[in-house]
């Protein structure tokens, strides 16, 4: 199967991810734009070296930013998303937002999760 093929394959789980991401985001007080979209993303096929299966791997990088997302679907179909925010929390006077992480293998019970860190001195 292609890269194109791949992508189109898991779709509803790449789009479900952005929307639970980007539902989650809203949630906690950031602007949901700040997850792209599926089609932001530039995907490759790559081995899984267990089990020599294909994976599907997407790369995102804001221009002129040190932003970036990755995810990855793994060949038993579990997707695993990381997009960087770097930005202060802001419900969380203090605290930065370092990414944002999205999980699962079905569409309709994936997981997402800001991660914090303590406010960077000096900045």
């Amino acid at each position: 199967m292609d890269t194109a093929a791949l992508v189109e394959n898991y779709r509803t789980l790449l789009d479900a991810a952005c929307v639970v991401g980007r539902e989650h985001l809203e949630k906690s007080g950031f602007d949901m734009a700040m997850l792209p979209g599926v089609d932001q993303y530039s995907f490759e096929q790559r081995t899984d070296p267990f089990t020599g299966e294909p994976t599907l791997n997407g790369r995102w990088a804001l221009n002129g930013s040190q932003r970036r997302s990755t995810l990855v679907v793994n060949a038993d179909g579990s997707l695993l998303l990381e997009c960087d925010l770097l930005c202060a929390h802001p419900a969380h006077e203090g605290r930065w937002a370092e990414q944002i992480s999205i999980w699962g293998r079905e569409p309709d019970r994936l997981k997402a999760e800001v991660g914090l860190l303590a406010e960077l001195e000096g900045c």
